[in-house]
């Protein structure tokens, strides 16, 4: 018996449905009614319906986002929408997102039956075919489930190439040089409290996941969007070249729209472009950076992150001297120092500025900017151990005694610079750490894995096994990525011929340089300067 759930905010109608299909075919079993789409998502969850009967208008969510979320989590369900004359252009909308069929407003008894005569054909056409189509589904979910997990990793910089090439197996082709992250997080404030938490919030978050992820499709661009938690949607797009320009766009689009179809708004944190797989987790370490200024400069909008850090950049609004010591002292692990000048800073911050939101937004770029710092060096758990950046900035815009305001900023500016001092005595006494070191400053000379273990005072086999562990990489990759990453910077600011960059990043000979560096980079040395550099090239500097 085929079963039918009916969405409607008007309980006369649902009643009115619901008399009418038990009428029209006491076959089809009226499994439940919901007011509203959140209602119908949670229905759906415990009655398993094979049909959903939806209007169009109603409050929280509407038919339209009702059916994407359905689209998404319950693929086998279909819907029919329902609308009255004057919203028919949502309901043609609604049929390009997949319903399967709509009804005017007041329903016709023919009409109705009609459909429910077609769409009964079509559950029982499946229910025969129920055992592969299982098996399908299943194999879907779990490509999914594995694609979102090394996805994330990706960002995360939690996986390699290889990883890559799995995905490129399962379906996600990931074929170009460059990436670039997207962030984009729900303004809740768009939403209304009430709304919000009578609400699943994962239910937003997967209509934000679908709604990217079409975007991105019909733009023809190699992207992939996934829900990374209750507030938060990620988006990697995979590109040919490094203009970021048309991700702006691409972001900005996706801003307006949502706003247009929703109601809802979002703001975007966009990374720099990165070049190859390793520098995945870079870009997106640039937009968590740049969502942190929405705590700064408010919500819907698109935040990226050379322009964000460009129009705020702390050096404009404070002494660079006094700041800059403030910031070398806590940075370069002198804890007493970093101590005394934070608190002597955030003093004269609070006696000059000319209001308290000044105060607020000064500290906010200030934490910003170290937290990203304690992200560079791996440190940011050591500093604030489980607590989150974003409710720390707002526990500490919170406080409104100026003592207590001082004496908090200089506790946590002394924590990080107490957590750089004791790390960089741990990398004293670290043999990778040590080996790491020894890497960057020799790479150019003709170094073996049997060499470096020595320095180190490990066997060599040992020392392998422990290097790939802790790096992830091997010994003879990390070394060719350190060679790699200081011959593109010489390509790109030298006038140096290619034979000498070659031997004096330490490669043995030309061809073995040309070699690697294509496979690399996906350019050949002359290409890779001609394409990326940053001013023309003098008649006089001759290449190899």
């Amino acid at each position: 018996m085929p079963k039918i759930l009916i969405v409607d905010d008007e309980k006369i109608f649902r009643k009115g449905l619901r008399a009418m299909i038990t009428s029209l075919d006491p076959e089809w079993e009226v499994v439940g009614d919901a007011s509203d789409g959140y209602e119908a998502l949670d229905r759906a969850e415990v009655l398993h319906p094979d049909v959903i009967l939806t209007d169009i208008r109603m409050p929280r969510m509407d038919g339209i986002a009702l059916q994407r979320v359905v689209k998404e989590r319950f693929p086998q369900t279909e819907c029919v929408v329902v609308s009255g004359y004057e919203d028919f252009t949502y309901a043609l909308q609604s049929m390009r997102y997949g319903a399967k069929d709509y009804l005017m407003k007041p329903v016709e008894r023919s009409e109705l039956g009609r459909i429910l005569g077609k769409l009964k054909e079509e559950t029982a056409k499946r229910g025969k075919a129920a055992a592969p189509k299982f098996d399908q589904e299943e194999n879907e979910l779990i490509r999914r489930h594995v694609s979102e997990s090394v996805i994330a990793g990706l960002m995360r910089g939690m996986v390699q190439q290889h990883h890559v090439d799995l995905l490129r197996k399962i379906g996600v082709d990931f074929d170009q040089p460059y990436y670039c992250c997207f962030l984009i997080k729900l303004d809740k404030g768009s939403i209304g409290s009430e709304r919000y938490f009578k609400a699943d919030p994962s239910l937003f978050q997967l209509y934000i996941r679908q709604f990217v992820q079409e975007i991105v499709n019909k733009r023809m661009m190699k992207g992939y969007s996934l829900v990374l938690s209750d507030s938060e949607v990620a988006a990697i797009v995979n590109l040919s070249s490094k203009d970021s320009r048309g991700l702006i766009e691409l972001a900005e689009s996706i801003r307006r729209q949502i706003t247009s179809l929703s109601n809802l708004t979002v703001t975007i944190g966009v990374g720099r472009v990165a070049e190859g797989v390793d520098s995945i987790s870079n870009s997106y370490r640039d937009a968590e950076i740049s969502l942190l200024y929405r705590l700064i400069v408010g919500g819907d909008k698109v935040l990226q992150y050379d322009t964000i850090r460009r129009d705020h950049d702390l050096c404009l609004e404070v002494d660079p001297e006094s700041w800059g010591a403030m910031e070398r002292a806590v940075l370069e692990g002198r804890v007493e120092e970093a101590a005394s000048r934070a608190e002597a800073e955030i003093a004269r911050l609070c006696r000059q500025a000319k209001s308290p939101e000044l105060v607020y937004q000064k500290i906010c770029k200030l934490l910003i900017h170290f937290y990203e710092s304690a992200e560079k060096l791996n440190l940011t758990k050591a500093w604030l151990g489980e607590r989150d950046i974003r409710s720390l900035i707002f526990d500490i815009c919170s406080i409104t005694s100026s003592e207590e305001f001082i004496m908090e900023c200089r506790t946590l500016l002394t924590a990080l610079s107490r957590c750089i001092a004791d790390s960089r005595l741990e990398t004293m006494h670290d043999p990778v750490e040590l080996a790491l070191q020894y890497l960057e400053s020799n790479f150019h000379k003709q170094i073996t894995l049997n060499e470096v273990a020595g320095q180190v005072h490990l066997n060599p086999a040992y020392f392998s096994s422990l290097f790939k562990q802790r790096t992830g990489t091997t010994f003879v990759e990390r070394l060719t990525a350190i060679r790699m990453e200081e011959a593109k910077r010489r390509l790109m600011d030298s006038d140096d011929k290619i034979a000498a960059i070659a031997e004096e990043t330490g490669f043995p000979n030309l061809r073995h340089f040309y070699r690697v560096f294509k496979r690399e980079a996906r350019l050949s040395p002359k290409d890779y300067r001609s394409e990326f550099r940053k001013e023309p090239e003098h008649p006089s500097g001759g290449q190899a």
